[in-house]
C-alpha cells in the first residue's frame, strides 16, 4: 500500500462539499512527556520487586502456584519499562490524521474516530524538544472535587503544528 493509499480511507466518510484541508501522521521518534518522570521509576520498582518475588519463589522451593503467580507481574513490569515505548511506536506507524472543512478523522490501524468541527473542544498546543508539536483537545471531566480539564483526543507529534492549527481555524464551524 503506497503512502497515497493511506489517506483514501477518509473519502467514503466525507459528505458533499467536504474537502481535505490537511493530512498528516505522527513523526517517528519518542516524545517524552511529564508522565515518564513518574512511570519510569515506578516501572523499575515494579519490575525489580516482581523479579525478586520470582527468584525468591524459585530458590525457596515454593509451590508452583506462587512461582506462576509472579510471572504476569514480571510481564507487566517489562511492558511498563520498555514495551510501552515499542507499542507507542507501532501505533504511531499506523496512525493517520485528516482535517476536512467539517471534521477531524483519525485512523489508527483498523480503528477510526471522527470529530465534528462544530463540536470541537478547546485545544492546547505543546511544542516538543524535537520541534514537532501535539494538539491536545480538552474536555471537562467529572472529578471528585468538581470538574477539571482532561484530554478528549490528540493530534500527536506532527512536524508542522502551525499548519494543523491553520487547518483547524479554516474549518466550517
Amino acid at each position: 500500500m503506497g503512502s497515497l493509499d493511506n489517506y483514501e480511507f477518509c473519502q467514503r466518510y466525507m459528505t458533499d462539499g467536504e474537502y481535505i484541508l490537511w493530512k498528516g501522521r505522527p513523526e517517528k521518534g519518542n516524545v517524552f512527556t511529564g508522565q515518564e518522570a513518574v512511570l519510569l521509576p515506578f516501572s523499575v520498582i515494579w519490575l525489580a520487586f516482581s523479579v525478586y518475588w520470582e527468584m525468591t519463589a524459585l530458590q525457596s522451593g515454593a509451590s508452583w502456584f506462587l512461582v506462576l503467580w509472579g510471572i504476569p507481574f514480571v510481564g507487566i513490569g517489562i511492558y511498563l519499562l520498555a514495551g510501552r515505548f515499542f507499542m507507542t511506536a507501532y501505533l504511531r506507524s499506523r496512525t493517520f490524521y485528516v482535517i476536512t472543512n467539517k471534521k477531524i478523522i483519525i485512523r489508527q490501524g483498523n480503528r477510526m474516530r471522527m470529530y465534528e468541527g462544530r463540536n470541537l473542544p478547546s485545544a492546547e498546543i505543546v511544542i516538543h524538544k524535537n520541534g514537532c508539536g501535539t494538539l491536545k483537545f480538552g474536555r471537562m471531566v467529572d472529578a471528585r472535587n468538581g470538574y477539571r480539564n482532561g484530554i478528549a483526543f490528540m493530534i500527536e507529534n506532527v512536524a508542522d503544528v502551525a499548519q494543523v492549527q491553520n487547518a483547524l481555524d479554516s474549518m466550517d464551524r
